[in-house]
């Protein structure tokens, strides 16, 4: 090697030294992380203000300032499946205060629409039940008296769910909260998807049991198989029997399990094999901590 050439290869080494050639090019690249989506936030806040004050400085802590209680906000999202930042639209969708054993509870609820979603992709929820200090249930006169003289009071976070997957074209469908039992409040998520050319509408219920929050029912709304069917485009008979059922749940004010009271499942429409026409009495199973749904409630082809 010539000596021009040994200087040269010599001033390059530092520069070698300070990146790492071995590293893919993809993994150079991807984005930094600006928000994780799935961390916990702090067990306890100290924050002033009023109730809905400490509810904003809740969101702006975990969201970014841009958070609001009522008006959506855009943001980017974190997406670690395909390590990418992709546009999304954040709102609160549900919340309500609740009294549980004693306790002002504040449950919360932040959708997530992905803005460059595909059809079959779902949106996703955020989950938060949160308690006002320690002590039980201060009310609206401690919420005055502590924005006036700006004392920080203790938000409690007793549960979340985060990324919760509902819906479809990046919508995660409609949140709101029920009560499930005398001192039992779950959020409701309405849901549809399609598969298969099967069009389904759902209920999930979420609620706290055991401090965490967990699904504790999955229920039908609504199931046909209109797009599934092929008639008459040659011929041909159809290939599936026609159905399309609707149902509806009646959540009961006795005789709760647990603490959950029982649901009534009606359906009605068309089945595979005639007129569908059922009652249902759907009870909460402390075993396995989910209301026992029959399969036949849950399918989602011809009942077998």
């Amino acid at each position: 090697m010539s000596l021009r050439a040994l200087a040269a290869a010599t001033a390059l080494l530092p520069l070698l030294a300070g990146c790492d050639a071995t590293a893919p090019a993809a993994e150079r690249a991807k984005p930094r992380r600006v928000l994780d989506t799935t961390a916990n936030v702090e067990e306890v806040l100290y924050l002033s203000g009023t109730h809905e004050e400490r509810l904003l400085a809740f969101l702006r802590k975990r969201y970014g300032d841009n958070a609001g209680l009522v008006e959506p906000w855009t943001d980017t999202w974190d997406d670690t499946e395909v390590e990418a930042q992709r546009p999304v639209t954040r709102s609160v969708c549900a919340r309500d205060t609740v009294n549980t054993d004693g306790h002002r509870q504040h449950l919360l609820a932040v959708c997530q629409r992905i803005d460059d979603a595909a059809s079959v992709e779902p949106g996703r929820v955020d989950l938060y039940v949160l308690r006002d200090g320690t002590d039980g249930q201060p009310g609206e006169d401690h919420d005055l008296l502590a924005s006036l003289v700006g004392v920080q009071t203790p938000l409690v976070v007793v549960a979340q769910r985060l990324q919760g997957q509902y819906g479809r074209r990046g919508a995660p469908g409609a949140v709101q909260v029920e009560p499930l039992g005398p001192q039992r409040h779950a959020f409701r998520i309405t849901h549809g998807e399609i598969s298969r050319g099967v069009a389904m509408t759902s209920r999930t219920y979420v609620a706290v049991h055991n401090n965490r929050l967990r699904e504790v029912a999955l229920l039908r709304e609504h199931i046909d198989n209109a797009a599934a069917r092929h008639c008459g485009q040659t011929g041909k008979a159809c290939d599936d029997p026609a159905f399309d059922v609707d149902f509806t749940v009646a959540v009961g004010t006795a005789n709760a399990v647990d603490g959950y009271w029982p649901l009534t499942v009606r359906s009605h429409g068309q089945d595979c094999t005639g007129p569908a026409h059922s009652d249902d009495l759907v009870a909460f199973e402390p075993a396995t901590r989910r209301y026992a749904v029959p399969a036949e409630l849950q399918r989602t082809r011809c009942a077998e």
